[in-house]
Protein backbone atom coordinates (compact mmCIF):
# COMPACT_ATOMS: atom_id res chain seq x y z
CA UNK A 1 0.00 0.00 0.00
CA UNK A 2 1.33 3.08 -1.09
CA UNK A 3 1.97 5.89 1.58
CA UNK A 4 3.49 9.25 2.37
CA UNK A 5 6.00 8.26 4.84
CA UNK A 6 7.14 4.72 6.44
CA UNK A 7 7.48 6.94 9.94
CA UNK A 8 5.55 9.88 11.46
CA UNK A 9 6.68 11.17 14.67
CA UNK A 10 4.82 13.80 16.70
CA UNK A 11 6.54 16.58 18.42
CA UNK A 12 10.28 17.27 18.14
CA UNK A 13 11.74 17.41 21.85
CA UNK A 14 14.61 15.44 22.23
CA UNK A 15 12.79 11.92 22.56
CA UNK A 16 10.90 13.04 19.09
CA UNK A 17 14.16 13.87 17.48
CA UNK A 18 15.81 10.80 18.84
CA UNK A 19 13.25 8.98 17.42
CA UNK A 20 13.36 10.42 14.17
CA UNK A 21 17.12 9.67 13.55
CA UNK A 22 17.13 6.23 14.80
CA UNK A 23 13.97 5.49 12.51
CA UNK A 24 15.38 7.16 9.94
CA UNK A 25 19.12 5.51 10.47
CA UNK A 26 16.76 2.38 9.91
CA UNK A 27 16.31 3.65 6.06
CA UNK A 28 12.76 4.54 6.89
CA UNK A 29 11.00 8.03 5.43
CA UNK A 30 10.25 9.90 8.36
CA UNK A 31 8.39 12.94 8.91
CA UNK A 32 7.94 14.98 12.22
CA UNK A 33 5.33 17.49 13.14
CA UNK A 34 5.65 20.27 15.35
CA UNK A 35 2.98 22.07 17.87
CA UNK A 36 4.91 24.23 18.10
CA UNK A 37 6.78 27.16 15.62
CA UNK A 38 10.43 25.78 16.87
CA UNK A 39 11.98 22.93 16.88
CA UNK A 40 12.80 21.27 20.71
CA UNK A 41 9.90 21.74 22.68
CA UNK A 42 10.44 22.04 26.26
CA UNK A 43 13.74 19.76 25.89
CA UNK A 44 15.16 23.13 24.85
CA UNK A 45 14.34 24.64 27.70
CA UNK A 46 15.91 22.25 29.93
CA UNK A 47 18.80 21.18 31.57
CA UNK A 48 19.18 18.25 29.53
CA UNK A 49 20.72 16.00 31.86
CA UNK A 50 20.65 12.38 31.47
CA UNK A 51 20.89 9.81 34.26
CA UNK A 52 23.00 6.76 32.92
CA UNK A 53 24.88 3.85 35.02
CA UNK A 54 28.07 2.45 33.43
CA UNK A 55 28.98 5.60 30.86
CA UNK A 56 32.66 6.02 29.79
CA UNK A 57 32.49 9.09 31.55
CA UNK A 58 31.73 7.42 35.09
CA UNK A 59 34.74 4.94 34.12
CA UNK A 60 36.63 8.32 33.68
CA UNK A 61 35.79 9.86 37.31
CA UNK A 62 36.77 6.16 38.62
CA UNK A 63 33.14 5.45 39.17
CA UNK A 64 31.60 1.45 38.90
CA UNK A 65 28.46 1.36 38.03
CA UNK A 66 26.06 -0.95 36.49
CA UNK A 67 22.64 -1.26 34.87
CA UNK A 68 22.13 -4.02 37.73
CA UNK A 69 22.42 -1.27 40.45
CA UNK A 70 20.92 1.19 38.89
CA UNK A 71 17.92 -0.99 38.22
CA UNK A 72 17.88 -1.52 41.97
CA UNK A 73 17.84 1.67 42.93
CA UNK A 74 15.09 2.72 40.94
CA UNK A 75 12.75 -0.05 41.80
CA UNK A 76 13.77 0.48 45.56
CA UNK A 77 13.29 4.13 45.52
CA UNK A 78 9.80 3.42 44.02
CA UNK A 79 8.44 0.73 46.08
CA UNK A 80 7.81 -1.13 42.65
CA UNK A 81 5.31 1.02 42.18
CA UNK A 82 6.41 0.88 38.43
CA UNK A 83 6.65 -0.67 35.21
CA UNK A 84 9.49 -3.03 36.09
CA UNK A 85 10.06 -4.17 32.52
CA UNK A 86 10.11 -0.67 31.32
CA UNK A 87 12.24 0.06 34.34
CA UNK A 88 14.95 -2.47 33.07
CA UNK A 89 14.73 -1.71 29.25
CA UNK A 90 15.19 2.30 30.32
CA UNK A 91 18.13 0.84 33.08
CA UNK A 92 20.01 -1.44 30.43
CA UNK A 93 19.94 1.05 27.25
CA UNK A 94 21.48 4.25 29.21
CA UNK A 95 24.78 3.92 29.17
CA UNK A 96 24.71 2.50 24.91
CA UNK A 97 22.01 5.46 24.73
CA UNK A 98 24.77 8.02 26.54
CA UNK A 99 27.62 6.56 24.08
CA UNK A 100 25.11 6.73 21.11
CA UNK A 101 24.41 10.67 22.15
CA UNK A 102 28.27 11.37 22.84
CA UNK A 103 28.86 9.83 19.20
CA UNK A 104 26.40 12.45 17.87
CA UNK A 105 28.15 15.37 19.00
CA UNK A 106 26.84 16.08 22.63
CA UNK A 107 29.87 16.68 24.88
CA UNK A 108 29.52 15.47 28.72
CA UNK A 109 32.72 16.59 30.35
CA UNK A 110 33.83 14.58 33.20
CA UNK A 111 33.91 17.42 36.19
CA UNK A 112 29.77 17.20 35.04
CA UNK A 113 29.04 14.51 36.36
CA UNK A 114 27.68 13.92 40.04
CA UNK A 115 25.37 12.73 42.57
CA UNK A 116 21.69 13.06 41.17
CA UNK A 117 18.99 12.77 43.50
CA UNK A 118 19.20 10.89 47.01
CA UNK A 119 21.75 7.76 45.53
CA UNK A 120 25.42 7.82 46.57
CA UNK A 121 26.49 7.20 43.16
CA UNK A 122 27.04 9.72 40.74
CA UNK A 123 24.50 9.07 37.91
CA UNK A 124 23.44 13.02 36.51
CA UNK A 125 25.46 13.89 33.22
CA UNK A 126 25.82 17.57 32.58
CA UNK A 127 25.78 18.35 28.42
CA UNK A 128 27.95 21.41 27.54
CA UNK A 129 25.21 23.64 26.28
CA UNK A 130 22.60 22.16 28.13
CA UNK A 131 19.42 20.97 26.92
CA UNK A 132 19.12 23.53 23.71
CA UNK A 133 22.55 22.18 22.54
CA UNK A 134 21.33 18.53 22.71
CA UNK A 135 18.11 19.57 20.84
CA UNK A 136 20.43 21.40 18.47
CA UNK A 137 23.13 18.38 18.15
CA UNK A 138 19.93 16.07 17.21
CA UNK A 139 18.30 18.51 14.76
CA UNK A 140 21.64 18.71 12.77
CA UNK A 141 21.20 14.99 12.24
CA UNK A 142 17.87 14.90 11.64
CA UNK A 143 18.61 17.77 8.63
CA UNK A 144 21.49 15.31 7.72
CA UNK A 145 19.28 12.45 7.49
CA UNK A 146 16.73 14.08 5.28
CA UNK A 147 14.02 13.70 7.82
CA UNK A 148 11.10 16.21 7.26
CA UNK A 149 9.37 18.45 9.32
CA UNK A 150 6.27 20.27 9.65
CA UNK A 151 6.23 23.08 11.79
CA UNK A 152 3.08 25.44 13.46
CA UNK A 153 0.81 21.96 12.85
CA UNK A 154 -1.32 20.11 15.85
CA UNK A 155 -1.92 16.99 14.78
CA UNK A 156 -5.69 16.76 16.12
CA UNK A 157 -6.41 12.85 15.03
CA UNK A 158 -5.14 9.04 13.89
CA UNK A 159 -5.88 7.62 10.98
CA UNK A 160 -6.20 4.00 11.14
CA UNK A 161 -6.40 1.47 8.73
CA UNK A 162 -9.53 -1.44 8.38
CA UNK A 163 -7.64 -3.69 10.76
CA UNK A 164 -7.94 -0.87 13.34
CA UNK A 165 -3.61 -0.40 13.08
CA UNK A 166 -2.36 2.89 13.14
CA UNK A 167 -1.17 4.32 9.52
CA UNK A 168 -1.27 7.77 10.11
CA UNK A 169 -2.24 11.47 11.47
CA UNK A 170 -4.81 13.73 10.70
CA UNK A 171 -4.15 17.77 11.02
CA UNK A 172 -8.01 19.15 10.41
CA UNK A 173 -8.68 18.45 6.98
CA UNK A 174 -5.21 17.28 5.62
CA UNK A 175 -4.32 13.73 6.25
CA UNK A 176 -0.71 11.95 6.05
CA UNK A 177 -0.08 8.37 5.88
CA UNK A 178 2.48 6.09 7.78
CA UNK A 179 3.37 2.80 8.76
CA UNK A 180 3.65 3.65 11.98
CA UNK A 181 3.31 6.84 14.15
CA UNK A 182 5.48 7.74 17.48
CA UNK A 183 3.87 10.10 20.35
CA UNK A 184 6.59 12.22 21.78
CA UNK A 185 4.32 15.18 22.37
CA UNK A 186 5.56 15.74 26.30
CA UNK A 187 3.60 16.25 28.82
CA UNK A 188 0.56 18.31 29.71
CA UNK A 189 1.64 21.16 32.23
CA UNK A 190 0.44 23.87 30.05
CA UNK A 191 -3.19 22.26 29.99
CA UNK A 192 -5.12 23.09 33.32
CA UNK A 193 -8.23 20.93 32.95
CA UNK A 194 -5.83 17.98 32.30
CA UNK A 195 -4.01 19.03 35.39
CA UNK A 196 -6.99 19.21 37.38
CA UNK A 197 -7.57 15.34 36.16
CA UNK A 198 -4.71 13.97 36.20
CA UNK A 199 -2.26 15.81 38.25
CA UNK A 200 -4.68 16.86 41.06
CA UNK A 201 -1.81 17.72 43.67
CA UNK A 202 -0.01 19.99 41.31
CA UNK A 203 -3.69 21.45 40.55
CA UNK A 204 -4.57 22.00 44.02
CA UNK A 205 -2.25 24.77 44.64
CA UNK A 206 -3.98 27.05 42.15
CA UNK A 207 -2.78 30.40 41.86
CA UNK A 208 0.70 29.22 43.14
CA UNK A 209 1.51 26.81 40.25
CA UNK A 210 2.95 27.47 37.09
CA UNK A 211 4.58 25.66 34.44
CA UNK A 212 8.38 25.55 33.22
CA UNK A 213 8.10 24.10 30.01
CA UNK A 214 6.57 25.21 26.90
CA UNK A 215 3.11 26.40 26.55
CA UNK A 216 2.11 23.96 23.85
CA UNK A 217 2.94 21.15 26.59
CA UNK A 218 -0.85 20.42 26.35
CA UNK A 219 -1.10 16.86 26.32
CA UNK A 220 -1.84 16.58 22.73
CA UNK A 221 -0.65 12.72 23.01
CA UNK A 222 -2.85 11.38 25.99
CA UNK A 223 -5.64 12.62 23.83
CA UNK A 224 -4.54 10.91 20.26
CA UNK A 225 -3.61 7.92 22.21
CA UNK A 226 -6.81 7.67 24.61
CA UNK A 227 -8.92 8.24 21.19
CA UNK A 228 -7.12 5.59 19.56
CA UNK A 229 -8.10 3.20 23.09
CA UNK A 230 -5.10 3.71 24.73
CA UNK A 231 -4.43 2.98 28.48
CA UNK A 232 -3.05 5.73 31.05
CA UNK A 233 -0.61 5.01 33.31
CA UNK A 234 0.83 6.81 36.52
CA UNK A 235 -1.92 9.18 37.19
CA UNK A 236 -1.21 12.23 39.70
CA UNK A 237 2.42 11.85 39.50
CA UNK A 238 5.06 14.07 37.95
CA UNK A 239 7.44 16.59 39.46
CA UNK A 240 6.75 19.96 41.67
CA UNK A 241 9.76 21.73 42.76
CA UNK A 242 9.16 23.59 46.22
CA UNK A 243 8.40 27.62 46.17
CA UNK A 244 7.22 31.03 48.01
CA UNK A 245 5.31 31.99 45.36
CA UNK A 246 6.98 35.25 45.75
CA UNK A 247 7.88 35.20 41.87
CA UNK A 248 8.05 32.83 38.83
CA UNK A 249 11.47 32.41 38.80
CA UNK A 250 13.07 29.18 38.83
CA UNK A 251 14.91 29.19 42.18
CA UNK A 252 14.42 25.56 44.00
CA UNK A 253 16.70 25.50 46.50
CA UNK A 254 16.09 26.41 50.23
CA UNK A 255 18.73 28.12 52.55
CA UNK A 256 20.31 26.87 55.44
CA UNK A 257 19.35 29.21 57.81
CA UNK A 258 15.57 29.08 57.55
CA UNK A 259 14.31 25.91 59.22
CA UNK A 260 10.02 24.68 58.14
CA UNK A 261 8.08 23.53 60.24
CA UNK A 262 3.95 22.13 60.26
CA UNK A 263 1.15 23.26 61.78
CA UNK A 264 2.05 21.57 64.41
CA UNK A 265 5.40 23.40 65.32
CA UNK A 266 7.74 20.85 64.02
CA UNK A 267 10.50 20.28 61.69
CA UNK A 268 9.93 17.59 59.37
CA UNK A 269 12.85 17.49 57.27
CA UNK A 270 16.35 18.53 56.45
CA UNK A 271 15.57 21.75 55.18
CA UNK A 272 18.58 21.58 52.27
CA UNK A 273 16.97 18.07 51.48
CA UNK A 274 17.40 17.36 47.45
CA UNK A 275 14.39 18.84 45.61
CA UNK A 276 13.61 15.25 44.68
CA UNK A 277 12.08 14.97 47.46
CA UNK A 278 11.48 17.82 49.03
CA UNK A 279 7.92 18.24 47.73
CA UNK A 280 6.88 14.66 48.66
CA UNK A 281 7.76 15.72 52.51
CA UNK A 282 5.91 18.70 52.56
CA UNK A 283 3.18 16.66 50.69
CA UNK A 284 2.45 14.01 53.23
CA UNK A 285 2.57 17.32 56.24
CA UNK A 286 -0.90 17.44 55.25
CA UNK A 287 -1.54 21.19 55.74
CA UNK A 288 0.58 24.39 55.37
CA UNK A 289 3.89 24.50 55.84
CA UNK A 290 6.13 27.54 56.91
CA UNK A 291 9.69 28.41 56.52
CA UNK A 292 10.78 30.36 60.07
CA UNK A 293 13.77 32.81 60.34
CA UNK A 294 14.42 36.28 62.51
CA UNK A 295 15.81 39.25 61.79
CA UNK A 296 19.03 38.71 62.02
CA UNK A 297 18.94 35.85 59.12
CA UNK A 298 16.67 38.35 56.64
CA UNK A 299 19.47 41.00 56.94
CA UNK A 300 22.06 38.82 56.32
CA UNK A 301 20.44 36.86 52.86
CA UNK A 302 22.47 37.95 50.61
CA UNK A 303 22.02 37.50 46.77
CA UNK A 304 24.10 34.12 45.28
CA UNK A 305 24.08 31.59 42.50
CA UNK A 306 21.26 29.78 43.84
CA UNK A 307 18.62 32.93 45.31
CA UNK A 308 18.43 35.94 43.44
CA UNK A 309 14.53 35.88 43.42
CA UNK A 310 13.44 34.79 46.85
CA UNK A 311 15.27 34.15 49.99
CA UNK A 312 17.38 37.83 49.54
CA UNK A 313 17.00 40.76 52.41
CA UNK A 314 15.91 42.85 50.46
CA UNK A 315 13.34 40.66 48.68
CA UNK A 316 12.14 39.54 52.14
CA UNK A 317 11.40 42.59 53.85
CA UNK A 318 9.55 43.80 50.92
CA UNK A 319 7.11 40.60 50.97
CA UNK A 320 6.73 41.08 54.70
CA UNK A 321 5.67 44.74 53.83
CA UNK A 322 3.08 43.10 51.79
CA UNK A 323 1.97 40.92 53.80
CA UNK A 324 2.97 37.86 51.76
CA UNK A 325 5.42 37.10 54.62
CA UNK A 326 4.12 37.39 58.13
CA UNK A 327 6.20 38.74 60.74
CA UNK A 328 5.70 39.66 64.25
CA UNK A 329 7.70 40.17 67.37
CA UNK A 330 7.42 37.51 69.35
CA UNK A 331 7.33 33.70 68.93
CA UNK A 332 3.88 33.60 70.27
CA UNK A 333 2.25 36.17 67.94
CA UNK A 334 4.05 34.25 65.02
CA UNK A 335 2.54 31.05 65.71
CA UNK A 336 -0.88 32.85 66.41
CA UNK A 337 -0.84 34.70 62.89
CA UNK A 338 -0.23 31.79 61.04
CA UNK A 339 -2.22 29.31 62.55
CA UNK A 340 0.87 27.09 64.15
CA UNK A 341 1.04 25.43 67.89
CA UNK A 342 3.42 27.94 69.68
CA UNK A 343 4.19 25.82 72.72
CA UNK A 344 5.78 23.83 69.88
CA UNK A 345 6.90 25.80 67.58
CA UNK A 346 9.35 27.55 70.37
CA UNK A 347 10.74 24.20 71.51
CA UNK A 348 11.52 23.23 68.23
CA UNK A 349 13.29 26.53 67.97
CA UNK A 350 14.88 26.53 71.19
CA UNK A 351 16.44 23.07 70.25
CA UNK A 352 17.76 23.95 66.66
CA UNK A 353 18.68 26.65 68.51
CA UNK A 354 21.50 24.60 70.52
CA UNK A 355 21.86 22.67 67.91
CA UNK A 356 22.90 25.94 66.16
CA UNK A 357 25.53 26.39 68.93
CA UNK A 358 27.16 22.80 68.60
CA UNK A 359 27.60 23.10 65.08
CA UNK A 360 25.18 19.82 64.33
CA UNK A 361 21.80 19.52 63.82
CA UNK A 362 20.64 16.09 65.90
CA UNK A 363 17.09 15.91 64.68
CA UNK A 364 17.85 15.99 60.70
CA UNK A 365 21.10 16.34 60.07
CA UNK A 366 21.45 19.16 57.93
CA UNK A 367 25.06 19.88 57.62
CA UNK A 368 26.26 23.25 59.42
CA UNK A 369 28.33 24.50 56.93
CA UNK A 370 25.14 25.29 54.83
CA UNK A 371 24.60 28.27 57.27
CA UNK A 372 22.62 27.47 60.42
CA UNK A 373 22.17 29.90 62.59
CA UNK A 374 19.94 30.39 65.75
CA UNK A 375 16.50 32.07 65.47
CA UNK A 376 16.63 34.46 68.54
CA UNK A 377 16.04 37.96 67.10
CA UNK A 378 12.54 39.55 66.55
CA UNK A 379 11.08 40.27 64.67
CA UNK A 380 10.18 36.79 63.39
CA UNK A 381 9.16 35.67 60.27
CA UNK A 382 7.26 32.69 58.70
CA UNK A 383 6.74 32.17 54.93
CA UNK A 384 4.10 29.65 53.56
CA UNK A 385 6.24 27.31 51.01
CA UNK A 386 4.49 25.01 48.45
CA UNK A 387 5.54 21.87 46.27
CA UNK A 388 3.48 24.52 43.43
CA UNK A 389 6.80 24.56 40.37
CA UNK A 390 5.25 21.82 37.77
CA UNK A 391 8.70 20.63 36.29
CA UNK A 392 6.92 18.08 34.33
CA UNK A 393 4.25 15.83 34.16
CA UNK A 394 4.50 11.77 35.15
CA UNK A 395 0.66 10.62 34.09
CA UNK A 396 0.83 9.61 30.26
CA UNK A 397 0.28 6.89 27.70
CA UNK A 398 1.17 3.09 29.08
CA UNK A 399 3.50 1.26 26.91
CA UNK A 400 5.60 -1.78 27.05
CA UNK A 401 9.80 -2.24 27.17
CA UNK A 402 9.28 -2.29 22.85
CA UNK A 403 7.39 1.71 23.58
CA UNK A 404 4.37 0.39 21.79
CA UNK A 405 1.29 1.64 23.42
CA UNK A 406 -1.42 -0.63 25.08
CA UNK A 407 -4.44 -0.16 24.93
CA UNK A 408 -7.66 -0.71 27.35
CA UNK A 409 -7.19 -3.87 26.68
CA UNK A 410 -4.00 -4.61 28.07
CA UNK A 411 -3.03 -5.38 24.30
CA UNK A 412 -0.65 -3.09 22.15
CA UNK A 413 -1.75 -0.84 19.65
CA UNK A 414 -0.93 -1.46 16.35
CA UNK A 415 1.46 0.87 14.90
CA UNK A 416 1.50 2.86 16.84
CA UNK A 417 4.65 3.81 19.45
CA UNK A 418 5.22 6.18 22.43
CA UNK A 419 8.19 8.03 24.10
CA UNK A 420 9.51 10.70 26.23
CA UNK A 421 6.71 12.59 28.35
CA UNK A 422 4.28 11.42 26.73
CA UNK A 423 4.58 7.96 28.48
CA UNK A 424 3.61 7.29 31.79
CA UNK A 425 4.95 3.74 32.56
CA UNK A 426 8.44 5.08 34.13
CA UNK A 427 8.12 7.15 36.64
CA UNK A 428 6.49 6.90 40.46
CA UNK A 429 5.92 8.96 43.55
CA UNK A 430 9.64 9.73 44.17
CA UNK A 431 11.56 11.28 40.80
CA UNK A 432 15.01 9.60 40.72
CA UNK A 433 17.08 12.40 39.90
CA UNK A 434 18.21 14.96 38.04
CA UNK A 435 18.38 13.56 34.12
CA UNK A 436 16.00 10.48 35.27
CA UNK A 437 12.98 12.39 32.64
CA UNK A 438 15.73 13.77 30.21
CA UNK A 439 17.31 10.36 29.72
CA UNK A 440 14.16 8.46 29.04
CA UNK A 441 13.74 10.73 26.55
CA UNK A 442 16.29 10.02 24.87
CA UNK A 443 16.53 6.42 25.42
CA UNK A 444 12.80 5.53 24.62
CA UNK A 445 12.73 7.90 21.93
CA UNK A 446 15.89 6.08 20.25
CA UNK A 447 14.22 2.50 20.83
CA UNK A 448 10.45 3.95 19.63
CA UNK A 449 11.73 5.54 16.44
CA UNK A 450 13.63 2.21 15.27
CA UNK A 451 11.08 -0.19 16.56
CA UNK A 452 8.23 1.93 14.19
CA UNK A 453 10.72 2.05 11.64
CA UNK A 454 10.84 -1.97 11.87
CA UNK A 455 7.19 -2.35 11.79
CA UNK A 456 6.54 -0.03 9.00
CA UNK A 457 8.57 -2.59 6.84
CA UNK A 458 5.90 -5.49 7.80
CA UNK A 459 2.90 -2.94 6.84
Amino acid sequence: MERDYDVIVVGSGAAGLSAAVSAADEGASVLIVEAGTRVGGSSRLSGGHFYAAGTSVQQQQGVQDSADAMFEHYMTLNQWLVEPSVVRKYCDLSAPTFEWLTGLGVEFKPEGLYRSGVGSTPRGHQPTGEGEQVVNVLDAHRQQRGVDIVLDARVDGLLTDDDGAICGIRIGEDQATAGAVVLATGGFGANPEMLEELYPQAAANGDWSWYIGTEHAQGDGLKLGQAAGAAIDGRDRGLLLVTPGFSRDLETLLPGWLIVVNEDGRRFCNEMAPYTVLAGLIKHQGGKVYAVFDEGARAAAKPNPASQAYWVNEVLERKADQGIITRADSLDALAAEVGINAGALKNTIEHYNVDCETGEDSMFFKPAATGMRPIVSPPFYAAEVRPAIICWTGTGLRINADTEVIGVDAKPIPGLYAAGETVGSLHGDRYIGGGGSYGPCVVFGKVAGANAALASKGN
